[in-house]
């Protein structure tokens, strides 16, 4: 085994100045022009994580990144490597979630010369940063430092989304040696609250309310204890999306879970007399083409203004970090004397017996199936789920989600192969926490690499395939305007032998046997298949 010699060039500072900021992992492939990157991860203690594709490296680093709190990053090789990743790059901006990706270029010089090198790209900046908030080539390593030093900031106090940093490759290996206190970490600052005039319009609004309603988004999270006392304060239901679900612990008696999308929602928001909104976009893709206009006024809160203005125009803006918004309004309700204990508790029995009504009759066997599951899961368990069904029909209602970031998902982007490599990202930020991904077939084989990644990394991940024989959802779609099973129903591999042939633990469940069969695996070292074969058509 050789030694790695160490040098002090740009890929030293960009990852010296990432590990002062607390990344201690990074996700990637090493190719033959990222070298410089990987150098220095021994030595600054940093752990690689070598997926199969670069894709699942990205949805890795996503996972990581809501579990640790910072930004997952990205090494990838130039061209195909870089390429590769921009659907999880996609993803994160779509989410809205932190993410570096560092990628090596063309040497200063050689830009668009289109003479056959390797990996060559016509324009791979061009290309990433009209995906990602930006993509910056840059000229120097004290370039590329004090971009990362602008990130970890704009991380903090803007709409969070992905970045790329590509560094030419003579300045990626080219030595230099930058003072230490350009490369230690900045302070980021207190979050940010909102003007106080308009604290005070949304604090009599509320307190003038009988029927107020909280809606929580992804932006909500950094506020997520405050919310419950919020809404304990006002009496307020509080309903997420998914990417806000946990924003409160949904066993709560307030909490109407994250079911946006099902009409039983859309009617009990049209209801409320006054609707905070937090941190949400209030995205189509969550709504399923519903109406949640309230009868009285609209109040929200977001990080980024155009955000207040999407999809539901706002009577108060309060424009700040819900981390700081939220407590300002608790104050202000306080002078008000409005306070815990001081409102009527509300009987919410009849929408959640709509909710549960509603969302049963949609999928009743993946309600079933989901419910079973979570009866043996332990209370701190992370779930990756997927753009598949038995995801968005049944764990995002069925699973009742103790804390944020409980459940990995991407609803407005909605790609298939995410769930595996997030669970991976999951359990390297968080060993003590069980882990599980639930998806379906389809969504499995588009990351069914990564298993290989899973078990190099010995982790214990149970995966649950629910195999209803290809892609359902489009099955459905298909038939629902007439069309014939086109390219949809879809030639099975024997999962069992699959997942052994990886060097995984497999399992084939039915139903009945599912709850003891998760429970076994859970239990079992390294990663585990469940294969559960469930009827093609689930209407």
């Amino acid at each position: 085994m050789t030694t790695t010699t160490p040098r002090h060039n740009a890929g030293y500072a960009i990852l010296a100045t990432l590990k002062n900021y607390g990344i201690d992992t990074v996700f990637g492939i090493p190719g033959t022009h990222n070298l410089e990157f990987y150098r220095h991860l021994e030595e600054l203690n940093i752990t690689p994580i070598t997926t199969r594709h670069e894709q699942g490296a990205a949805y890795g680093a996503d996972g990581w990144s809501q579990i640790k709190g910072l930004p997952g990053v990205v090494i990838t090789t130039s061209g195909p490597g870089l390429l590769n990743s921009l659907s999880g790059a996609a993803t994160a901006y779509a989410e809205s979630r932190p993410m570096i990706i560092l990628s090596p270029g063309r040497p200063v010089g050689q830009e668009y010369r289109d003479i056959g090198a390797l990996h060559e790209t016509k324009n791979p900046t061009g290309a990433v940063d009209s995906i990602v908030q930006f993509s910056r080539r840059v000229s120097s390593a004290e370039e590329a430092v004090d971009i990362i030093h602008n990130a970890f900031r704009s991380f903090a106090h803007e709409r969070p989304r992905p970045i790329h940093i590509e560094v030419p490759l003579n300045i990626l290996e080219q030595e230099v040696d930058l003072p230490d206190t350009l490369l230690q970490a900045r302070p980021l600052g207190s979050p940010q609250p909102a003007p106080v005039e308009d604290i005070e319009k949304a604090a009599d609004i509320l307190a003038n309310s009988s029927r107020p309603l909280i809606v929580a988004g992804g932006g909500s999270l950094p506020a997520a204890t405050s919310i419950l006392a919020l809404a304990e304060t006002l009496e307020a239901p509080v309903i997420t999306s998914v990417n806000g679900k946990g924003a409160i612990p949904e066993k709560h008696r307030l909490s109407l879970g994250a079911d946006l999308r099902l009409s039983a929602a859309h009617a009990f928001c049209r209801e409320s007399d006054a609707m905070l909104i937090i941190g949400s976009k209030i995205g189509e893709a969550e709504l399923w083409d519903g109406d949640i206009h309230p009868q009285g006024p609209v109040i929200r809160v977001d990080i980024e203004r155009s955000q207040m203005l999407c999809n539901i125009a706002p009577d108060i803006e309060l424009p700040g970090n819900s981390a700081a918004v939220v407590p300002q309004l608790l104050e202000a309700l306080k002078e008000r004397g409005v306070t815990q204990g001081t409102r009527e508790q509300r009987d919410l029995q009849e929408v959640f017996d709509a909710l549960d009504n509603e969302g049963r009759a949609i999928a009743p066997e993946l309600a079933e199936l989901n419910e079973r599951i979570m009866e043996v899961l332990p209370e701190d368990t992370i779930i990756a789920g997927d753009s598949s069904q038995v995801t968005y029909m049944g764990t995002t209602t069925f699973y009742r989600a103790p804390q944020p970031h409980s459940l990995l998902y991407m609803a407005t982007y909605a790609t298939l192969g995410y769930g595996l490599p997030a669970a991976i990202g999951a359990k390297v930020a968080a060993p003590e926490r069980p882990v599980v991904c639930l998806l379906g077939d389809g969504a499995l084989m588009f990351a069914i690499q990564e298993l290989m990644t899973a078990v190099e990394q010995h982790l214990d991940i149970a995966i649950i395939c629910v195999d209803n024989g290809g892609y359902g959802e489009i099955r459905q779609n298909e038939r629902d305007r007439g069309i014939s099973d086109v390219a949809v129903n879809l030639v099975q591999p024997d999962w069992v032998k699959l997942a052994e042939a990886f060097g995984a633990t497999a399992f084939s469940a039915t139903v009945d046997s599912l709850a003891d069969t998760v429970t076994e695996a859970l239990n079992t070292s390294g990663p585990s298949l469940v294969h559960l074969k469930i009827s093609e058509t689930l209407r």
